[in-house]
């Protein structure tokens, strides 16, 4: 090979190398020495079959024809091979490129796209709406919360300049201002969506540098609007609530409870224990923590304690931890300082307005886990700390916390905490549910009577010995407040009727009463045995208990369809004993 076409050969970048079909080495460029680490005068004549361990290689140089693209592995570089067969010398030229670096750089690239891909998903789940430029004004990125400010797709924003999105230029946007001036901006607005819905946000505009280089602008929004709706009803529920404006001779006139012990009517031992140890613990300041399931009565056992209590001339103020936001009933409890969040204004909590009286918290298991750790601080301390406020407040406040679940259950499963359970129980009241004192059931019946057939000018004795015995055995998963309700319904559909019946009951519990009184037709019929009349009786049955589930459990329409009166299906049914 002439001088020219030797320099030529060892100016490629390429690794070059000329072999014969045995894979001898006949000459290779420097390049290629290079690569195998030695000189092109002692790799001349070696194998390249020993220099390339690759089996893949040496079939693709033993078939007499050219191949492209054959990936070689040389220890830790990676090469890719193009092997042309030169038919007039009967040898093969190889062209190895080391491909090592630029596959290096593929896998940083790659890495670099998966870590952009993780940050747009962390800022997608922010509650803050961020919007990036850079410094020509086209949009980077924009996140899920931004869009759903805007009601704009995320999608449909990103690439495009801020002028293009919206009708804005250098002087009216915040961005392309913040990228012209330098400056920090930040304000509070109130615009209404294309829906209608007015939105208030707080937005904080940033320029970005890189070094000292200007690389664009980045703005951060936060949407108030629940915040400025919350304050708002705070602030309205703060007005509805007695508080320091209301002078001390009407607090002690009226203390905002209409229930005392009297009011709770009973006859079982169990309520008589439990009313005994009410009555006990009134008399002195400790929390107390009634647990008692929904509808038995945990708020007229706790305005009963106040009304008994030392503090009865004082005020009692309850409030459901459950109806509202774990942000709106933190500045309900303790009060709220000009400043402590937008639209705050000073204003006692319940917890000073109810100094020297008591305060019911009713589920209290509701209250989230961090609002449990600050009322604890309260109840230890018996000082409190408005929302925006260094001051703190002494109170002097009796608690009385319900809950509608085993407080050990709550501890459990997370709803409530342990140290505030030992807090609040210094004395626990459990009141028992209505199935498990069935001898109230009666009084309960008869006070409700009294009470709401007056309230609704209906002259009603009682109630039908079957609806009776139901009630008995109905396990009430509503206690109390069901039962009463059930009564106040039935009197509301009496006419001329003096007592309580079938007719009058709600829908559900009448398909309750028909699935106990009456056992399925098949278990009836293969017990057909017996007398003539006894299988008459039988068969009577059948046909009472098809028209009662025909006619949805009304009485009337069955009768009709029986072709009796309604005096004598009422009749047969207390014969048959269908509800007994």
């Amino acid at each position: 090979m002439d001088l020219l076409l030797q320099n030529v050969w060892n100016t490629f970048f390429d690794c070059l190398l000329l072999v014969n079909e045995e894979g001898s080495i006949l000459d290779l460029n420097r390049p290629a020495a290079r690569l195998f680490s030695g000189s092109p005068h002692t790799l001349i004549g070696s194998s390249v079959f020993e220099l390339i361990p690759s089996e893949e290689f040496k079939k693709s140089l033993q078939n007499r024809k050219g191949k492209t693209g054959v990936p070689i592995s040389l220890g830790t570089q990676q090469l890719v091979g193009n092997i042309s067969f030169l038919e007039e010398s009967g040898c093969y030229l190889l062209a190895l490129k080391n491909i090592t670096q630029t596959q290096q750089l593929q896998h940083q690239i790659q890495e670099l796209h998966e870590v952009m891909q993780r940050f747009d998903l962390i800022l997608d789940q922010l509650d803050e709406g961020v919007c990036v430029i850079d410094q020509h004004g086209k949009i980077l990125f924009y996140n899920r919360k931004m869009g759903e400010v805007d009601l704009l797709e995320p999608e449909s924003v990103r690439n495009r300049r801020v002028q293009d999105v919206w009708n804005v230029d250098e002087t009216t946007s915040t961005l392309l201002t913040a990228l012209r001036t330098g400056r920090t901006l930040s304000q509070r607005e109130t615009h209404f969506a294309t829906n209608g819905k007015a939105v208030t946000t707080l937005t904080k505009t940033v320029p970005l540098y890189m070094g000292a280089r200007k690389s664009g602008a980045m703005e951060i929004c936060k949407d108030i609007s629940e915040q400025k709706q919350l304050t708002e009803t705070i602030m309205q529920l703060q007005k509805q609530n007695p508080g320091e404006s209301a002078a001390p001779s009407s607090l002690q006139a009226k203390n905002n409870t209409r229930f005392h012990f009297t009011s709770i009517i009973f006859s079982s031992r169990e309520m008589r224990q439990t009313v005994e140890q009410a009555r006990r613990a009134a008399r002195s300041g400790s929390n107390i923590l009634i647990v008692g399931e929904t509808g038995t009565g945990k708020e007229l056992f706790a305005q009963s304690i106040h009304n008994e209590s030392p503090r009865k001339q004082k005020p009692f103020i309850a409030q459901n931890c459950a109806a509202l936001p774990e942000t709106l009933l933190e500045g309900l409890l303790f009060g709220t300082t000009v400043g402590s969040f937008t639209g705050a204004v000073d204003r006692a909590g319940l917890f000073e307005q109810a100094h020297g009286g008591t305060l019911l918290l009713d589920e209290v298991n509701s209250m989230g886990i961090d609002l449990q750790a600050k009322l604890l601080r309260v109840l230890q301390e018996r000082k409190i700390q408005r929302l925006g406020s260094s001051k703190t407040v002494d109170v002097d406040v009796r608690v009385v916390a319900t809950i509608n679940e085993d407080p050990l259950e709550a501890i459990a499963n997370g709803r409530l905490r342990e140290d505030l359970y030992y807090r609040l129980g210094v004395v626990n009241l459990v009141i028992p549910p209505l199935r498990n004192r069935k001898d109230d059931i009666p009084v309960l019946i008869r006070h409700f009577i009294e009470k709401h057939a007056k309230a609704l000018d209906v002259t009603v004795e009682g109630i039908e010995p079957d609806v009776f015995q139901f009630f008995m055995n109905f396990p009430w998963p509503g206690n109390v407040r069901q039962l009463e309700h059930v009564i106040e319904g039935c009197l509301n559909l009496v006419y001329d009727e003096r007592t309580i019946c079938f007719d009058h009951l709600p829908p559900i519990l009448k398909q309750k009463m028909l699935q106990r009184a009456i056992p399925p037709a098949e278990e009836q019929l293969s017990r057909l045995d017996g007398s003539l009349p006894e299988q008459i009786e039988k068969l009577e049955r059948l046909m009472i208990e098809q028209a009662l589930k025909e006619s949805g459990g009304n009485i009337t329409k069955a009768s009709e369809q029986l072709g009796i009166s309604r005096q004598n299906l009422n009749y047969k049914l207390k014969k048959y004993k269908f509800f007994g």
